[in-house]
């Protein structure tokens, strides 16, 4: 009786607690929903975590509702952010989990959304490599067939899927599909939400892990979509491309990649750049498992996401090569190779999984050369090869043709974080485009598969943001190369005139440039002033975008692409390369200086953001 009464005073104080988000503050919220939250990349500057976030949010709502005050936009921009990437985490999506974590009686950090309806299973499987889980799905179908469950193993998920109510099982974790009922469930399936609740069984930290790595959290127009639905006002519709608009897309990423056009092998298309990876190592996985060769410095997120699948995965293993400062690109691949050749224990298939340019250093590798050391390795090792190109700096660059020009038989996939370029960052998306082969048609037609089983492929309100920006992005990447050769040119003179020292640029070559590689990026490592010490000189290349971000033109962010007349400047070791290891982001690093990485919008004024520049070091010199 006392147990009843303390649920019956519990659940009268949640209700207490949401009346006013549900009845006041949320219709307020979305009315006053500041437009760059609906964006995909957020400042950096005050940046909260989610909980943070949630808090700061809480106490706004909370405040007003005392005073009586509205909530303005100015009122949720001073809040913060979330995250800076909306890969990670959204302020809409955070809302949006905010609200059913008071629903649930919940802290927000054991409420987590996902674009997908299946990786909320698959990330607490992933979490806990060969553990148990125990799924009871109530009335509801198995989401997944045996021959997916076989799959999932692979990844050393150990899912056991049975009908009807929760049961508790010693020394196992327990998921139960939302309103299934029984007890003992130590997380609960929602349509694309997780429910925690047990944390001790479930590591909410590891769940958010798995989730920027491999899914998103739900899409910006969805989840404000259910945030109006909650609120009991006009959510409206969400919009979808037509099944043409679809079709031309399609036909416009097997373009840019520079191969024909083949609606038999549509490229496959998905809610971000990671999940699409993520599915194309799990198709080289389940094709019987492939020896992963990339830079040490590649983008974070992709290094990350390597590591994660060489710790589960038996059938996928990661393997680098170095590019940082003087080291020749092409050369480091052709040593990496030749050392693998005659290692014993490498996987039926090697890739080399490469960017082009590099990410932060903008270097362009030789195709021919890179082809021959694959075809080296294969005769030496016995192993098939393919080469996979991330083409994100420069999407319209048509390197399948480079390739097909040197050997047409050569298997070759492309993959595209379309999150920035190609929507003109105005939605997440990554694409795997196949070129002509049969080898590479194959690893496609497995992707697809798996991007069903993970419920990862983009989401419609996507398809509709990529279908209706793609168009013109060729003519905007040279616009912001254009932009970026300018003022980089201007910003060396910059040094040398504040520093007497001739400063490298790291940017793509004219020649390269010239060929489609028409990158928006260039990185740089700025002088050691005379006489600093170890701590001033680590400090040097956050002070300087400190400094320039403090103006309009810029802004301090991760990602690049953005139509928006914005420079984004960023230091790769703390952000896009903060899950690279110490040792690896050192070597980055010029006499303890290290990286600045700016990118540059189509449009800019270049004047301007030159002037902020040299301004920004003269007061640091």
């Amino acid at each position: 009786k006392l147990q009843f009464l303390y649920l019956i005073a519990l659940l009268c104080t949640i209700a207490r607690i949401m009346a006013p988000v549900f009845q006041t503050a949320l219709p307020q919220l979305l009315a006053a929903l500041p437009q760059e939250w609906r964006g995909t990349t957020f400042k950096n500057s005050r940046l909260l975590g989610r909980e943070g976030f949630a808090a700061g949010l809480k106490e706004l709502v909370e405040e007003r509702a005392r005073s009586g005050g509205a909530i303005s936009e100015a009122d949720l921009v001073a809040v913060g952010n979330a995250e800076d990437y909306l890969r990670v985490s959204s302020n809409v999506s955070t809302t949006l989990e905010m609200v059913l974590a008071e629903e649930r009686g919940l802290p927000v950090a054991q409420v987590l959304t996902f674009a997908s309806r299946h990786m909320p299973i698959i990330a607490v499987c992933l979490s806990k490599p060969s553990a148990p889980v125990h799924l009871y799905t109530g009335a509801q179908a198995a989401p997944f067939s045996p021959a997916e469950l076989e799959k999932l193993q692979q990844l050393g998920a150990n899912l056991h899927i049975a009908e009807g109510a929760a049961q508790p099982h010693a020394d196992a974790t327990v998921l139960s599909m939302d309103g299934a009922g029984g007890e003992g469930a130590h997380a609960l399936i929602g349509d694309c939400v997780l429910y925690v609740t047990d944390p001790a069984q479930i590591c909410p930290a590891a769940m958010l892990t798995l989730r920027k790595r491999m899914a998103t959290p739900l899409t910006t127009p969805v989840a404000e979509h259910k945030l109006k639905t909650l609120a009991g006002v006009d959510a409206g519709s969400i919009a979808e491309p037509t099944p043409e608009e679809l079709d031309t897309f399609h036909g416009a990423l097997q373009k840019y990649s520079g191969t024909e056009r083949d609606a038999e092998a549509n490229p496959v298309v998905f809610t971000a750049g990671l999940p699409a990876i993520s599915s194309m190592y799990l198709s080289f996985v389940t094709l019987g498992g492939a020896d992963i060769v990339m830079c040490s410095t590649a983008y974070g997120g992709s290094n990350q996401l390597t590591q994660i699948f060489d710790e589960r995965a038996n059938l996928l293993k990661r393997h680098t090569f170095d590019i940082q400062g003087d080291i020749d690109v092409t050369q480091s691949i052709e040593n990496r190779l030749a050392d693998m050749s005659s290692q014993e224990g490498l996987l039926p298939r090697t890739v080399l999984f490469v960017e082009i340019p590099t990410n932060p250093d903008m270097k362009i590798p030789e195709i021919a050369r890179i082809l021959k050391a694959l075809k080296e390795h294969k005769a030496k090792s016995g192993k098939e090869v393919m080469l996979a190109v991330d083409t994100t700096f420069a999407p319209g660059s048509g390197v399948m043709a480079r390739v097909r020009e040197v050997d047409p038989d050569f298997p070759v996939l492309v993959f595209i974080s379309m999150s920035k370029s190609v929507s003109r960052g105005l939605t997440t998306a990554g694409t795997i485009v196949a070129n002509h082969t049969s080898a590479a048609k194959e690893v496609l037609a497995e992707v697809r598969h798996t991007a069903g089983m993970l419920d990862t492929a983009a989401k419609p309100d996507q398809l509709k943001f990529l279908c209706d920006n793609h168009d013109g992005v060729t003519q905007r990447c040279q616009a912001a190369y254009d932009n970026a050769s300018t003022v980089g040119a201007g910003f060396v003179e910059a040094v040398k005139a504040a520093t007497g020292a001739t400063m490298g640029l790291q940017f793509v070559q004219p020649e390269h440039a010239a060929v489609g590689y028409t990158t928006s990026t260039f990185s740089f490592n700025l002088p050691a002033p005379a006489g600093a010490t170890a701590e001033q000189k680590e400090a040097l290349a956050q002070n300087f975008v400190t400094l320039i971000t403090a103006h309009a033109e810029f802004k301090p962010c991760v990602s690049f692409g953005q139509d928006n007349g914005l420079v984004y400047a960023t230091v790769p070791a703390t952000s896009t390369q903060g899950a690279i290891s110490e040792a690896d982001k050192g070597k980055q690093a010029a006499d303890g200086v290290q990286l600045v990485r700016l990118s540059f919008p189509p449009t800019c004024n270049r004047e301007a953001v030159l002037s902020h520049m040299a301004n920004a070091l003269k007061e640091l010199y």
